[in-house]
């Protein structure tokens, strides 16, 4: 009689690989359709509005496999900051973070978007609420935050709003914002010294003697709009 012992490794070995198989596609296929995944939110400096994205690519690579999706920009202010801020037709709409999987990263828009969305114990709206009380003072904090914003200046925005007294003096008050612009803008060029965008520090410049130009006669605004000229 033949011996059939011989034939059931192959067998075996072929079931094995198949479990193998199955596993693979059970756990992989998940982790690679999830790795494929990008979402994240942006947010338009000149329009205070978010927005989320998500599109797929193949890991790895910068091969997109779906066009990218968006959903409808909101924003995460009332009318009591919104009315403040110039109108324009510019839109320009940053990164603020993106997930990929497990992975995840966070951008300067992140920054302004949490403070704006910041409660106090009530719930109600921190920013929206003091802007109501202060409208004044609003008038002059939002368009100096917008132009930070789109400058990507998002590092010197807590400080702007965490040193906005509303019991200032209106005129003391706008100029330490402008103050703090101009000393936030000096620490960005030197940022930018050792590359070559020499756009954006012509645009810094720029803007630091518009910061100056309703305190012409302010020996330290001065001060400091001439040293961002060198």
């Amino acid at each position: 009689m033949a011996d059939l012992k011989p034939t059931l490794f192959p067998i075996r070995g072929f079931l094995i690989t198949m479990g193998l198989v199955g596993l693979v596609a059970m756990f992989g296929l998940p982790f690679f359709a999830t790795s494929m995944a990008i979402q994240g939110e942006e947010f338009c400096p000149q329009l205070f509005q978010k927005r989320e994205f998500s599109y797929w690519r193949i890991p790895g690579t910068k091969v997109r496999v779906t066009q990218t999706t968006l959903t409808p920009g909101v924003s995460p202010s009332s009318k009591d900051i919104l009315k403040h801020l110039p109108a324009t037709s510019q839109t320009d709409w940053q990164v603020a973070n993106v997930q990929q999987g497990t992975f995840s990263k966070e951008f300067g828009p992140k920054i302004l978007i949490d403070l704006l969305q910041s409660n106090n114990a009530d719930g109600v709206n921190l920013w929206d609420a003091w802007s109501f009380r202060n409208p004044s003072h609003a008038a002059l904090l939002w368009p100096l935050v917008q132009q930070a914003a789109m400058k990507e200046m998002y590092f010197c925005i807590p400080e702007l709003l965490s040193n906005s007294d509303a019991n200032l003096d209106v005129k003391i008050f706008d100029k330490n914002l402008r103050k703090m612009c101009l000393l936030a803008s000096k620490i960005r060029l030197k940022t930018l010294s050792g590359t070559k965008d020499t756009a954006n520090a012509l645009q810094l410049r720029n803007w630091g003697q518009q910061l100056t130009k309703d305190f012409g006669d302010d020996p330290e605004l001065q001060e400091l709009a001439s040293q961002l000229a060198n």
